[in-house]
């Protein structure tokens, strides 16, 4: 068994002042330092002292109605992450790109930059984009279809990939110091978990149980191994801890930031994926179905199931019930206890075949986060990793060429030269 196979990976999802709709209140957050680079600064250092294997920056391309009732994410992900380069060493770099607005060439260009500033840490996380508003903020009348969304994107990453292999010449930048990026990617959809297994190196999920990440990861196995695939991609599987010296403290830390919750910030992030429960009283009975749901939904599928399962498996009675269990995680896993209930939950999903790894996902930044690096880390038994001088050596990663370099696609749905994003 190799290292990587021995020990689980550790992602850290830096998103504002935390995952909790309720973070941003609490007496020790930082809100009024989310446009300060030093901000991102100070978690990239906090999670290469512990031990982190990368730092992973989201990008929506929009703001959801929820900015007038919480802050939410503003900063270019790919500046950001080339900002924490230069006060890191070892620190893996992840950042988001849409294949939906973005052209083949800027993608390639902007992670191959990343890669040499970082010495060869950069990963890119893909993304399909299925939310309206950023459409429009990138001169589209609508969002593509979703099954349209990831062909157009598997025919974007073949191009980026071609660039990459062009080794500078025709596409006049540098070649990245890696074979390639890593390649990341979200989808847990029919469709994202096929694009997953053809092109991602690492896979990122929200399971809310032992059970679910289990079948996940099994299932997305075997879709790669009936592709050929020899090097199955890495499952990371996201993690919300609630962490006190005791169950009990834990608990009442979780207690205090939901009394937190701006509901209307909660409503307008569910909205985003085509649940609208606007109409409906807080502490009313949630309604048979929730709109969006079935076929017709052409957001984000993968995160509307997810909220699905919550609701089956915990049966909220309460639209504000809802709101509240899925405030500081988001569907993905919930864990309230001391360091040791931590470590073992880690320990239980990684030994049981569940995930490869683990996206802590804290509820308040900076607090959780050095927390989890100085209370939990050292219970996990972690010996320092291999040394290598990219993220993929790192990570114990093939990136052989996963397609040939052939004639470059064009894009289903251009983007106007001279739309850009709006505020």
């Amino acid at each position: 068994m190799s290292w990587h196979e021995a020990h689980p990976l550790l992602f850290v999802n830096a998103f504002a002042a935390g995952h909790h709709e309720g973070a941003w209140r609490m007496p020790e957050a930082e809100p009024q330092r989310l446009r300060e680079i030093g901000y991102y600064q100070e978690l990239a250092r906090t999670a290469e002292l512990g031990g982190f294997d990368a730092l992973f920056v989201a990008d929506f391309f929009a703001y959801y109605p929820g900015i007038a009732h919480s802050p939410r994410w503003e900063l270019d992900p790919l500046t950001v992450l080339a900002a924490a380069a230069a006060v890191t060493e070892t620190l893996g770099l992840i950042a988001t790109a849409s294949a939906i607005f973005s052209p083949a060439m800027e993608i390639a260009r902007a992670f191959s930059t990343l890669d040499h500033v970082s010495g060869g840490r950069a990963a890119w996380n893909i993304v399909t984009s299925g939310e309206p508003r950023a459409a429009a903020n990138y001169g589209l009348d609508r969002v593509p279809p979703h099954a349209e969304r990831y062909a157009q994107t598997a025919a974007v990453v073949q191009d980026v990939l071609a660039l990459w292999r062009a080794d500078g010449g025709e596409a006049d930048m540098p070649a990245p110091l890696q074979p390639r990026p890593v390649l990341v990617q979200a989808g847990s959809s029919p469709e994202g978990r096929d694009f997953a297994v053809r092109h991602a190196d690492i896979v990122f999920t929200a399971q809310g149980t032992l059970a679910s990440a289990q079948a996940f990861r099994a299932d997305l196995h075997g879709r790669a191994r009936a592709l050929g695939r020899t090097s199955l991609p890495r499952v990371v599987v996201g993690l919300s801890p609630s962490i006190g010296a005791s169950r009990a403290e834990a608990l009442r830390k979780k207690a205090e930031l939901d009394a937190l919750i701006v509901p209307e910030a909660s409503l307008a992030w569910l909205e985003g994926f085509g649940i609208d429960l606007s109409g409906h009283a807080l502490d009313g009975p949630l309604p048979p179905q929730l709109a969006g749901e079935g076929a017709a939904f052409e957001g984000i599928r993968s995160r509307l199931g997810v909220i699905a399962e919550v609701i089956a498996r915990e049966r909220p009675r309460t639209v504000r019930d809802l709101l509240a269990r899925l405030a500081g995680s988001r569907g993905h896993a919930s864990v309230a206890g001391t360091p040791e209930d931590i470590a073992r939950h880690i320990h239980e999903w990684h030994g049981a075949g569940a995930a490869d790894g683990f996206m802590l996902m804290p509820h308040l930044l900076p607090r959780d986060l050095t927390d989890f690096v100085d209370q939990v880390v050292p219970l996990l038994g972690l010996p320092p990793p291999p040394q290598g001088k990219t993220l993929s050596e790192r990570l114990g990663l093939s990136l052989g060429p996963r397609a040939s370099a052939g004639p470059r696609h064009t894009q289903v749905f251009s983007v106007s030269s001279t739309q850009g994003r709006q505020p």
